[in-house]
Order: C-alpha cells, then structure tokens, then sequence
C-alpha cells in the first residue's frame, strides 16, 4: 500500500505526489498515473574547481546510460524523456549547425549578385554581341571575390580584437554579424565600383589615381554618413546590462566600422590595380592572360554607357513613378497611408508578447521536445522556488519572528506567514501548496513531547528546561545555544520516530557559521503552480520577485526569490523598458548625425521620422507574426534602426546634393523641394531598389528555407519585414516627406550629370540625360 512506513522515499519523509506522479487526475487515484518523474540533484561547485569537473563527467555518463534506458523502455512499451543541465546548451548548439548550411547558401547567393551586378555596370548586351572577348576583360567578378574577403576580414578582426578583450562570443554574435555586415558591405562595394566607373567615362584620361581619388571624394559622405548612423546605432548597445546585447552591439559596432575603414583604404586599392589590369586588356582571375581582340573603348566604359541600355527599372522611375508619386493628390494619399499604416504599428505594440519557447530555439528532432512537453501535458505541478534570506541574524528573537510562521509572536507579515498567504491565491502569486519553513519546523523539533527527536545525554532535549518551550517563542534558544541545537538539528535523520530531523529536508537549506554565530543564509522552498507557456513563467519570476521585495521591506531584510528558470527570464523584468531606451537613444544620435553630415536639421528630422515609422511598423509586424521580445529579437530591432538608416540615408543626400544637370530636367514640371526630390529618385531610387533592396531579399528569402524554427521565426520573419518596410519608406513615403518638409538644398557645381549617391544599381544609364529629352518632353 503507498501508504505504509515502508514505502517511504530514504529521506523518510512523504513526497506529494503531485510533484512526481502525472496522468491520475482524471481518475483521482494516483495508481492509474500514466507518467512518473525522477530528479538527480547534483551538488553544485565553484567553477574551474575538480568537483565541477567530476560533475560534469557524471553527466556526460548520465546521458550515455539514459540513451541505453531510453531504447530498453521503447522496447518494453514504454517511453522516456529525459533532460539533464547541459542539454538546452547543448541542443541550441546543434541548431547553430543545422542552420550553417542555409546561412552559406544565403552568403553565396548575395556573393554570386555582387559578382554579376558588378559586372553589368560596364558590360551591356550590345558590348557582347558586337565584341565577346570583352567579357573576359570587363567582368569584375576577383573584385566583388575582393569585397567578400575583406567582409570576413572585418568579422574575423572584430572577433578577435573583442575575444582577446574578453568579450564572448555568443550564438547570436555567430549567426547574425557575417551577414549583418555583408548586407552592409555589399552596398559601399557597389557605391565606390558604380561611381568610379561613373567618373572613367567623363575623365577616361585622367591618370586611374586621380579616378579613384574623384570617386572616393564623391562617394565618401554618403559611405560616412551610412557607416556613422550604424556604428552608432549598434554601439549603444554597449550600455546595456543584458550580455547578449552588449556583446552583440560590440562586435557588431567594431565590425561595421573596419568594415568600413577596409572599404575606403583596402578595397580602392584593389579597384586601382582592377583597373589596371583592364586598361591592358587582362583577363579577369587570369591576369597573366591578354586579350588582344578586347575593345579598349570599354576600358573606360565606352559605349557600354549608352542610353539605349537604361534599365527597365530606372527608366519606369524616371518617367513614369517619380512624376506620380510626387503628384499633389498623391502625396496626400501617400502621407494617410502610411500614418494610417504608422498608427496601426503603434497600436499592436503592446500585443507583442515576451519571452522565447525553449523549443522553438531547439531543433525540431531534438529529444528535448518530447521532455518538455511531458512535463506540460502531465504533470500539474511547478517548478520550486526557494526565497533566501541573507545576512539575517536569526540567532536573535527579533530575526526569527521576522521569519517563522506557527508561534503566537511571529510577526503578521514575516516570511513564512506571507507565504502562505500568497498561496492561497495562486491565480496572483503563482505560488503553490505549503512552505518548507526550517525555521518552524526545527523550533518544533525542539518540543519535549517529541521525545524520539531531541536527545541530549539520554534525555529529551527541552524536558524539565527553565524556561520551558513555548509557543511563544519566549525561552527558545538564541545565540550560541541556537546554534548548538540547529547543528544537531541539521545532523539529525528523519525517521518514522522523528518525522522533523533536519538532515534530509535542510541539510543544503541553512547556513551556518560558528565563528561569527550566526546565520548568513537560508532559504524557505515552495513550489510555483504549473507554468505551460513563456507568459506563465514571466508572470511567475515577476511575481516571485515582488512578493521579496515585500517582505525585505516590512521586515527590514534582504530576501530574494531563486528557481532554475529565473536565469532565463530575469531579462524581462525591464526588457520593455531597455528597448524604449536603446532605439529612444539610437533615433536621438540619428538625428545629430544625420543633420550634421546633410546640413540641414530639417532633413535630419524627416531622416529619423522614417526610421521611426520603419521600426514601429516592423514591431507592430511581430505581434501578427507570433514574433516575441527578447534578446535575440531585440538585437534584431537595433538591427532595424541601422538598416533603415541605410535605405534613407542615400536618398536624402541625393536629395540635399542634387545632380544640376538632373535637376535641371524637371524644371518643366517641378519646383523647389519637388524638383529636388524628383532628382534624388530619378539619382538613386533604382539603385536603392536593385541594389540595396534586391541584395538583402535575395539574402533574406534563402532563410525561409532553414529547418531551425529560431532562425525562421526571430530572422527571417523580422528581416523579411525590415527589407520591405525599409524600402517601402525610403521609396514612397521619404520622398514625399522630403518634398514638404525637407531643408534647403545644395547644388553640387562639381555635377557632371552623372549618379550622385549611387548606391547598389547595376546600372545608372539613366541618370544620363536622354539626347532626345527637349523642352517639350513629359517633364
């Protein structure tokens, strides 16, 4: 019968058996239970030490022998999940490994585009058909293989300037900065190529230094102005507490910038000796190889420029999309559209829930899944939660009335009166069944009518004493007689004669130190009622907590909750407020630098408005995405803010520095900010879409592909809607904006009608004016 002496545990003492019995509650009888729990404790072990080593190579055996008991149970009709300390690390680990396939995929194919985009600026279909051999000489595929190489350059310098400071290097850090950075590096690569190709063809005679040196001064503050806002942006990170988003902003602060560096000091150089090996008819990868029948025309662009080579794209935007997009009636559907888009972001905000399911970050074959979801479909009870008292003198009466519960003199709200009182409301505290109070029960271990439990030279302990026990607590013992009888206490085994020796339930419970005769901690266990979801167990730590807070204030002591999950979700006792703060503080430097560098506050104001519409309407998407807050998303919102800054920051530097000869066209139809923010589109806006927009799509929609739930969820889905808010902002609404609200602009007098701000386009043929463009075109 489970009720007999002999069915109890070694301890002595009963287990409820809630806590290791499941499937019986239908029934009400705990023999029809369909699921039984079994729990080894390991001691814990400062780390480094031998006792941790051996620990761990105890686990490392444990999950060995239950693999083998696994198959034994399948064998038998029965089923086993199992779990021990180091699986989740280990099980997160192996979706970093499953994913490494797809995250390669994904760099490969934005490689592939650099290397044919880059290609395209100086190769034209009429250059091929008329001169083939050109190809050979013309293609830049080694240059865009020069990009690549000095992107990893960035990561591995930042990686090992940061390791060798100490900072480590987290899963987040590992899968997200390669392509962070290539997404950002890909575009100056085409930024400086595009340009200086720009400047071969009006300066083919200029010495190729002086070329680089036109195109650099061109195209330096807008790599400055992009390169600034995002350093920055990741950088703020840095004065945040939680690890896994200081360590990220970090590295990702120091790899954007060498990145950057690397690109104007490293990669010119490789595009002067590129050029070099062009304008002598070598061919690409193979420079040992000449091309005699290689038209030197196109060394320096040539014919390739032509305007019967514009691209569907740029010529759409020039003619059709820039004149109606800045149409009167137009912007005013534009501006309630999108603030009708801004307010419905704003208001889905709040729906976004915390937290991160441990087994959408696991693999979806992981042995874990079938662990954890045993534990939420059969057993109704939670994990425990111990609330430790520390620096509490309980060898003196005024301390233990601040802790005990069942004596007369207790005080009204000491630990173990409020918690039992918070368990009777369980729906508030999350707290569940009695309070293992040592306190209370080593003070009853003392009662003399317990005449099995305190014996002292053959006799009961308090028998005959003066004062005698009382549930008053008046002549219990204090100081170093409390110490004396709470060691002997501690010593004591439990037993059918003595169900209150101490040796069992609070060996690791009480802390004692002789020397200074006091008790430096302990601890008072409970259990949390069942958690089934991440919103439970933020509720359950939240709750935890204040109900601490309110016993270290009334009682004047320190008290604090601990249960194992805490370290998981400790990050979302102020994780809401700390993303206020971080994109709050983001969007502030925005402005500063923006203004700064395009001379214009107002510009500066219309630059950060974007971004902030941009990342609340990606926020408002994870509410309908079933995309959580927490660090990995977190990192991916300061992520947000930098690459929006991107998409903007180009468009309305166009738009502050317009072409004259640009500018120029649409005299015929528009004026002052309009003309200008006719230009900036007519200038940039293809090279946003294919360059910018297109590179990160095609990285993007290679991780829909990814078996790892994490990835599909946390990245692709907030990526997917970063590209396409980003674009969508800086093509549509930014422009807008900029027409009615823009500061005064600068004509560049050094303009020769070419791209100014040319980003990621493979072309920018139509930035050149049309030879049959006259007075009486459309414009």
């Amino acid at each position: 019968s489970p009720g007999k002496v002999e069915c109890l545990p070694d301890f002595q003492q009963p287990v409820d058996k809630r806590i290791i019995l499941g499937g019986w509650e239908d029934s009400g009888n705990v023999l029809d239970s369909q699921a039984l729990v079994v729990t080894w404790v390991v001691n814990n072990h400062p780390q480094g030490s031998e006792g941790e080593t051996r620990a761990m190579m105890w686990e490392v055996a444990f999950q060995h022998l239950l693999r083998l008991v696994q198959q034994e149970a399948k064998e038998k009709g029965l089923r086993l999940s199992y779990s021990t300390e180091i699986s989740l690390e280990e099980e997160l680990s192996k979706s970093t490994n499953t994913d490494a396939k797809i995250v390669v995929i994904s760099y490969i194919v934005m490689f592939l585009y650099v290397s044919i985009a880059l290609g395209s600026a100086t190769l034209s279909v009429r250059s091929l058909l008329n001169n083939p051999a050109s190809a050979l000489v013309q293609s830049k595929f080694s240059l865009g293989v020069s990009g690549i190489v000095i992107v990893l350059m960035s990561v591995s310098a930042s990686v090992g300037l940061f390791s060798a400071a100490g900072v480590k290097v987290t899963l987040i850090i590992a899968e997200v900065i390669p392509f962070l950075v290539l997404a950002v590096g890909v575009d100056n690569i085409f930024l400086i190529v595009h340009e200086f190709e720009r400047v071969n063809l009006v300066h083919p005679d200029e010495e190729i230094d002086t070329r680089i040196a036109k195109a650099l001064g061109r195209m330096g503050p807008s790599i400055l102005l992009s390169a600034s806002t995002e350093t920055v942006a990741f950088a703020l990170g840095i004065f945040v507490g939680m690890p896994a988003v200081r360590n990220f902003a970090i590295y990702a602060a120091g790899a954007v910038l060498i990145n950057a560096l690397l690109q104007v000091t490293m990669f010119v150089s490789v595009l002067a000796l590129n050029q070099k090996r062009v304008e002598s008819n070598r061919v690409d990868c193979f420079p040992f190889i000449k091309v005699k029948k290689a038209n030197g025309a196109n060394a320096h662009g040539g014919s390739a420029y032509g305007v019967e080579d514009e691209g569907i794209i740029q010529r759409f935007i020039r003619k059709t999309y820039a004149p109606a997009l800045l149409g009167r009636k137009m912007k005013v559907a534009i501006l309630v559209g999108f603030i009708g888009l801004f307010a419905a972001g704003l208001s889905l905000t709040p729906e976004v829930a915390l937290g991160l399911d441990q087994r959408i970050a696991i693999p979806a074959d992981s042995y874990l899944i079938p662990y954890f979801d045993d534990l939420y479909d059969y057993f109704d009870t939670g994990p425990p939660v111990y609330f430790v008292t520390r620096d509490v003198n309980v060898t003196a009466r005024k301390h233990q009335q601040e802790l005990c519960g069942r004596f007369t003199t207790c005080n009204t709200f000491s630990m173990a009166n409020v918690l039992e009182q918070e368990s009777k409301r369980s729906d508030v505290s999350y707290i569940s069944g009695s309070t293992a109070s040592w306190i209370d029960d080593f003070f009853y271990y003392l009662n003399p009518t317990n005449d099995a439990c305190c014996i002292s030279n053959g006799k009961t302990c308090f028998e005959g004493r003066d004062p005698p026990w009382s549930v008053s607590l008046y002549g219990m013992p204090e100081g170093e007689e409390f110490i004396h009888y709470v060691k002997k206490w501690l010593d004591t085994p439990t037993d059918e004669n003595c169900l209150l020796g101490g040796k069992a339930p609070y060996s690791n419970a009480v802390v004692v130190d002789t020397n200074r005769t006091t008790i430096p901690a302990s601890h008072f266990r409970t259990s949390h009622t069942p958690l089934r979801s991440q919103e439970d167990f933020i509720s359950a730590y939240a709750s935890a907590r204040r109900i601490a807070d309110d016993i270290s204030r009334e009682q004047q002591i320190t008290a604090f909750p601990y249960s194992k999950f805490y370290i998981f979700f400790d990050q979302y006792a102020n994780i809401v407020n700390l993303t206020g703060n971080l994109l709050g503080a983001a969007l502030v430097l925005i402005l500063f630098i923006t203004s700064l560098l395009l001379g214009s506050l107002a510009t500066g104001a219309v630059v950060m408005i974007t971004v902030v519409m941009t990342v609340t309407d990606i926020i408002g998407t994870m509410a309908l995405a079933g995309v959580s807050l927490n660090a990995v998303s977190l990192v991916n919102l300061v992520i947000c803010v930098g690459i929006s800054v991107e998409f903007c920051a180009h468009i309305a530097r166009a738009f502050m520095f317009p072409s004259r000869s640009v500018l120029e066209k649409a005299k015929h139809q528009f004026r002052g900010r309009d003309a200008r923010a006719w230009a900036a589109l007519v200038n940039v806006g293809g090279s946003v879409f294919s360059g910018i927009t297109i590179t990160k799509l095609l990285g993007v929609c290679v991780l829909a592909f990814t078996r790892s739930k994490i990835f599909e969820v946390y990245y692709f889905r907030i990526w997917l809607a970063l590209v396409a808010f980003a674009a969508t902002h800086a093509l549509i609404f930014l422009p807008v904006a900029l027409s009615l609200l823009g500061g005064e602009g600068y004509v560049d007098p050094e303009s020769e009608g070419g791209v100014e701000g040319d980003l990621a386009a493979r072309r920018y043929r139509a930035l050149i004016p049309d030879d049959d463009d006259d007075d009486s075109d459309e414009y």
